[in-house]
Protein backbone atom coordinates (compact mmCIF):
# COMPACT_ATOMS: atom_id res chain seq x y z
CA UNK A 1 0.00 0.00 0.00
CA UNK A 2 1.24 3.39 -0.51
CA UNK A 3 0.04 6.76 0.25
CA UNK A 4 0.08 10.60 -0.37
CA UNK A 5 -1.78 12.23 2.29
CA UNK A 6 -1.05 15.78 0.68
CA UNK A 7 -3.13 14.48 -2.76
CA UNK A 8 -5.77 12.40 -0.43
CA UNK A 9 -6.48 15.05 1.42
CA UNK A 10 -6.59 17.85 -1.06
CA UNK A 11 -10.83 17.95 -1.40
CA UNK A 12 -11.62 15.33 1.56
CA UNK A 13 -12.82 16.24 5.04
CA UNK A 14 -9.93 15.38 7.63
CA UNK A 15 -9.05 15.73 11.08
CA UNK A 16 -5.42 15.70 12.59
CA UNK A 17 -3.77 15.67 15.35
CA UNK A 18 -0.22 15.60 17.18
CA UNK A 19 1.17 12.45 19.86
CA UNK A 20 3.81 13.95 22.06
CA UNK A 21 5.81 12.99 25.08
CA UNK A 22 7.25 15.43 28.00
CA UNK A 23 9.35 13.37 30.09
CA UNK A 24 8.57 10.13 28.55
CA UNK A 25 5.16 9.83 29.41
CA UNK A 26 1.95 10.68 26.71
CA UNK A 27 0.27 14.02 26.56
CA UNK A 28 -3.11 13.55 26.94
CA UNK A 29 -5.92 15.76 27.04
CA UNK A 30 -9.61 16.02 28.80
CA UNK A 31 -12.58 17.59 27.62
CA UNK A 32 -16.14 17.91 29.10
CA UNK A 33 -18.04 17.86 25.88
CA UNK A 34 -19.24 15.25 23.81
CA UNK A 35 -19.92 12.89 26.71
CA UNK A 36 -22.76 10.05 26.61
CA UNK A 37 -25.51 10.73 28.90
CA UNK A 38 -25.15 7.24 31.12
CA UNK A 39 -21.73 8.62 32.24
CA UNK A 40 -21.77 9.10 35.42
CA UNK A 41 -20.77 13.02 36.71
CA UNK A 42 -18.58 14.72 37.30
CA UNK A 43 -16.46 13.25 34.13
CA UNK A 44 -13.81 14.68 31.16
CA UNK A 45 -13.47 13.06 27.93
CA UNK A 46 -10.03 11.46 27.06
CA UNK A 47 -8.86 12.32 23.88
CA UNK A 48 -5.50 12.87 22.02
CA UNK A 49 -3.74 16.10 20.80
CA UNK A 50 -5.75 17.65 17.89
CA UNK A 51 -9.67 18.30 15.94
CA UNK A 52 -10.66 19.32 12.73
CA UNK A 53 -10.08 20.93 9.76
CA UNK A 54 -10.45 24.61 9.09
CA UNK A 55 -10.67 26.29 5.58
CA UNK A 56 -7.83 26.73 3.23
CA UNK A 57 -5.40 24.34 5.51
CA UNK A 58 -3.38 21.20 4.64
CA UNK A 59 -3.38 18.20 7.21
CA UNK A 60 -0.55 19.57 8.66
CA UNK A 61 -1.03 22.72 9.26
CA UNK A 62 -4.25 21.62 10.93
CA UNK A 63 -2.56 19.55 13.28
CA UNK A 64 0.13 21.99 14.32
CA UNK A 65 -2.69 25.00 14.53
CA UNK A 66 -4.38 22.34 17.04
CA UNK A 67 -0.94 21.29 18.96
CA UNK A 68 -0.66 25.09 19.31
CA UNK A 69 -4.37 26.10 20.95
CA UNK A 70 -4.67 22.94 23.09
CA UNK A 71 -1.02 22.71 24.65
CA UNK A 72 -0.14 26.71 24.78
CA UNK A 73 3.74 26.04 22.84
CA UNK A 74 4.58 25.12 19.18
CA UNK A 75 5.15 21.89 18.45
CA UNK A 76 7.43 20.33 15.39
CA UNK A 77 6.64 17.36 13.47
CA UNK A 78 8.97 14.74 12.83
CA UNK A 79 8.12 12.08 10.08
CA UNK A 80 7.28 8.72 11.71
CA UNK A 81 9.83 6.00 10.73
CA UNK A 82 6.45 3.55 10.30
CA UNK A 83 3.20 4.69 8.83
CA UNK A 84 -0.08 2.54 9.21
CA UNK A 85 -3.79 2.71 7.87
CA UNK A 86 -6.58 1.81 9.99
CA UNK A 87 -10.41 1.88 8.52
CA UNK A 88 -12.72 2.08 11.43
CA UNK A 89 -15.48 0.22 9.77
CA UNK A 90 -13.62 -3.19 8.85
CA UNK A 91 -10.73 -3.17 12.15
CA UNK A 92 -8.62 -3.54 9.18
CA UNK A 93 -4.53 -2.13 10.54
CA UNK A 94 -1.73 -2.08 8.26
CA UNK A 95 1.69 -0.80 7.58
CA UNK A 96 2.15 1.67 4.34
CA UNK A 97 4.98 0.38 2.11
CA UNK A 98 5.90 4.14 0.77
CA UNK A 99 4.52 7.55 2.16
CA UNK A 100 4.83 9.99 -0.32
CA UNK A 101 4.80 13.19 1.89
CA UNK A 102 8.02 14.23 3.49
CA UNK A 103 6.88 14.44 7.01
CA UNK A 104 4.72 11.20 6.97
CA UNK A 105 2.70 10.56 9.98
CA UNK A 106 2.32 7.39 12.27
CA UNK A 107 -1.42 6.94 11.40
CA UNK A 108 -3.93 7.64 8.40
CA UNK A 109 -7.75 6.26 9.76
CA UNK A 110 -10.53 6.42 7.85
CA UNK A 111 -14.29 7.06 9.13
CA UNK A 112 -17.44 6.96 6.91
CA UNK A 113 -19.92 9.61 7.06
CA UNK A 114 -23.46 9.44 7.62
CA UNK A 115 -24.32 12.63 5.84
CA UNK A 116 -21.65 12.59 3.71
CA UNK A 117 -23.06 15.75 0.96
CA UNK A 118 -23.01 17.81 4.04
CA UNK A 119 -20.31 19.57 5.28
CA UNK A 120 -19.05 20.04 8.97
CA UNK A 121 -18.94 23.43 8.45
CA UNK A 122 -19.18 26.32 5.59
CA UNK A 123 -15.87 26.14 3.30
CA UNK A 124 -15.18 22.42 4.43
CA UNK A 125 -14.85 19.90 1.45
CA UNK A 126 -18.14 16.78 1.57
CA UNK A 127 -17.28 13.29 1.52
CA UNK A 128 -18.35 9.59 1.98
CA UNK A 129 -15.46 9.38 4.11
CA UNK A 130 -13.37 11.28 6.66
CA UNK A 131 -9.82 11.18 7.16
CA UNK A 132 -7.79 11.46 10.44
CA UNK A 133 -3.97 11.68 10.27
CA UNK A 134 -1.72 11.58 13.70
CA UNK A 135 1.84 13.09 13.12
CA UNK A 136 4.86 12.48 15.99
CA UNK A 137 5.25 15.66 17.55
CA UNK A 138 8.19 17.48 19.68
CA UNK A 139 8.07 20.45 22.14
CA UNK A 140 11.47 21.68 23.50
CA UNK A 141 12.24 20.72 26.65
CA UNK A 142 12.03 23.92 28.54
CA UNK A 143 8.60 24.62 26.67
CA UNK A 144 5.76 24.78 29.35
CA UNK A 145 2.83 22.62 28.15
CA UNK A 146 -0.55 24.21 29.67
CA UNK A 147 -4.50 23.30 28.81
CA UNK A 148 -5.56 26.28 26.77
CA UNK A 149 -7.84 25.10 24.79
CA UNK A 150 -8.80 22.08 26.71
CA UNK A 151 -10.02 21.49 30.53
CA UNK A 152 -6.89 19.87 31.69
CA UNK A 153 -3.87 17.69 30.52
CA UNK A 154 -2.86 14.58 31.34
CA UNK A 155 0.81 12.87 31.33
CA UNK A 156 0.67 9.20 31.16
CA UNK A 157 3.26 6.85 31.21
CA UNK A 158 2.40 3.89 27.99
CA UNK A 159 2.12 1.18 30.90
CA UNK A 160 -0.91 3.32 32.75
CA UNK A 161 -2.64 3.95 28.96
CA UNK A 162 -4.62 0.19 29.34
CA UNK A 163 -6.58 1.83 32.63
CA UNK A 164 -7.58 4.46 30.76
CA UNK A 165 -9.17 2.30 28.45
CA UNK A 166 -11.22 1.13 31.78
CA UNK A 167 -13.20 4.49 32.53
CA UNK A 168 -11.58 5.07 36.06
CA UNK A 169 -11.50 8.09 37.96
CA UNK A 170 -8.81 10.48 37.89
CA UNK A 171 -8.23 9.60 41.26
CA UNK A 172 -7.26 6.00 39.82
CA UNK A 173 -5.46 7.56 37.18
CA UNK A 174 -2.99 10.00 39.74
CA UNK A 175 -2.68 6.46 41.98
CA UNK A 176 -1.37 4.93 38.79
CA UNK A 177 1.48 7.43 38.49
CA UNK A 178 -0.47 9.86 35.78
CA UNK A 179 -0.05 13.73 36.33
CA UNK A 180 -2.68 16.13 36.26
CA UNK A 181 -1.59 19.70 34.05
CA UNK A 182 -4.96 22.27 34.99
CA UNK A 183 -5.43 25.43 35.74
CA UNK A 184 -8.75 24.82 38.09
CA UNK A 185 -9.41 21.83 40.78
CA UNK A 186 -10.71 18.36 38.85
CA UNK A 187 -12.14 16.47 41.75
CA UNK A 188 -10.64 12.96 42.20
CA UNK A 189 -13.62 11.25 41.44
CA UNK A 190 -14.51 12.37 38.35
CA UNK A 191 -14.51 9.75 35.53
CA UNK A 192 -12.36 9.67 33.24
CA UNK A 193 -14.27 8.60 29.06
CA UNK A 194 -12.98 7.75 26.41
CA UNK A 195 -14.88 7.09 22.47
CA UNK A 196 -14.94 4.03 21.35
CA UNK A 197 -12.83 5.66 18.19
CA UNK A 198 -10.22 7.55 20.05
CA UNK A 199 -7.20 7.37 17.71
CA UNK A 200 -5.40 7.11 20.65
CA UNK A 201 -6.58 3.52 21.47
CA UNK A 202 -4.70 2.98 17.92
CA UNK A 203 -1.79 5.10 18.46
CA UNK A 204 -0.97 3.02 21.73
CA UNK A 205 -1.14 -0.17 19.88
CA UNK A 206 1.73 1.07 17.29
CA UNK A 207 4.50 1.55 20.50
CA UNK A 208 4.78 -2.17 20.34
CA UNK A 209 7.33 -0.75 16.93
CA UNK A 210 10.45 -0.17 18.65
CA UNK A 211 11.45 2.35 16.17
CA UNK A 212 7.93 4.31 16.83
CA UNK A 213 8.54 4.15 20.11
CA UNK A 214 12.11 5.52 19.87
CA UNK A 215 11.17 8.37 17.82
CA UNK A 216 8.13 9.34 20.10
CA UNK A 217 10.62 9.15 23.20
CA UNK A 218 9.07 7.01 25.55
Amino acid sequence: MKLDLAALTDDQPFCAGVVLARDGRLVVTLNDDHLPAEVRRPALRVGGVGGGQEPRENIWECALREAHEELGVAVDLVPSPATYFHDWETQKLVEVERVEDELAPVLVERWERPSPDVPFAPGLPTGPYVYGATFLGVAGAAADLRPCDVVALLLVEPSVWPLLEETPTLGDAAAAGAQLVTGDPIPEDAVLWMHPHESLRVVVRLLDQPSVRAALGV
